[in-house]
């Protein structure tokens, strides 16, 4: 059932020692992922869990500022990758995705290379290509990948999780577009001028934070090439019942990864094949 009142959430501090477990993890998924042989479809997996990590801190961060609009702006950006990922895994997209991503940012940076305002990029690292670079986007030119992104909307429905795009994704948006009331609760913090509205309860941001960057997590695992042990696996499901419900159960199988970290026991192994979610 859906939280709504102050009473429902658990204290911000519980939040933040569940995130720094989070992220702890993430880390420790990362290293795996580094010490296997890469696949693109994994090193497309190991930089959406680092993106997913690196968001939830700073959706963290803003909070700590008061700046709750911005920490539903990143969370629908959170939104937005977990249904991305999602829909790679389910279609089996990860290379043309690589593929359009890369042309994608070829043009982008060429653009501005091209803008006869823009002259002084010619001397910047950031918007110079190598030699293969170069043939490669002339390559791919030649023969431009069909794939667009996904809409959100259309992946929750597949997803029997309509949900999350109406109550998440959906909801998020409105602080992502221009509203009338934009900026009123920072005009409070700000001038601290009383008396103060009473603004709604927002720490279901830090909730649903946690909840969608598990599932990320989760949907990441799944889609890659190695075959990961069970005990990850449960440290996810332990977070979200921590979420749930409050039981930090979590903690003590935080505990066991890291035993298994410190003592260099691999959490994978490379699978054979990963073929596309049914």
């Amino acid at each position: 059932m859906p939280k709504f009142d102050a009473q429902h959430y658990l204290p911000v501090e519980s939040y933040k020692e569940a995130l720094e477990t989070f992220h702890a993890v993430s880390a420790m998924i990362l290293f795996e992922f580094a010490r296997q042989e890469q696949e693109i479809r994994d090193s497309i997996l190991c930089n959406f869990v680092a993106r997913t990590d690196m968001m939830m801190k700073a959706i963290f961060h803003l909070w700590d500022m008061q700046d709750y609009q911005d920490c539903w702006i990143l969370y629908r950006c959170l939104m937005d990758r977990f249904f991305h990922l999602s829909h790679l895994h389910e279609h089996n997209q990860f290379e043309v995705f690589e593929k359009w991503s890369f042309l994608e940012q070829y043009n982008s940076i060429n653009k501005v290379r091209s803008d006869p305002w823009c002259e002084g990029a010619h001397k910047s690292k950031r918007f110079n290509f190598t030699l293969e670079q170069k043939k490669r986007a002339k390559a791919l030119s030649k023969n431009p990948t069909s794939w667009q992104r996904p809409k959100a909307e259309e992946v929750a429905k597949r997803l029997d999780m309509r949900f999350l795009y109406d109550f998440g994704y959906d909801y998020a948006s409105m602080h992502v577009h221009p509203m009338a009331n934009d900026g009123l609760q920072d005009f409070f913090t700000i001038t601290k001028l009383e008396p103060s509205p009473d603004f709604p309860e927002q720490r279901s941001v830090l909730s649903n934070t946690i909840v969608v960057g598990v599932m990320i997590v989760q949907e990441g695992l799944n889609a890659s090439t190695p075959s990961w042990r069970a005990i990850v696996y449960d440290f996810l499901e332990y977070l979200l019942e921590f979420v749930n419900t409050g039981d930090t159960d979590y903690m003590i199988s935080f505990l066991k990864l890291s035993k298994l970290f410190q003592e260099k026991v691999p959490f994978c192994e490379k699978s054979q094949s990963n073929p596309p979610r049914k």
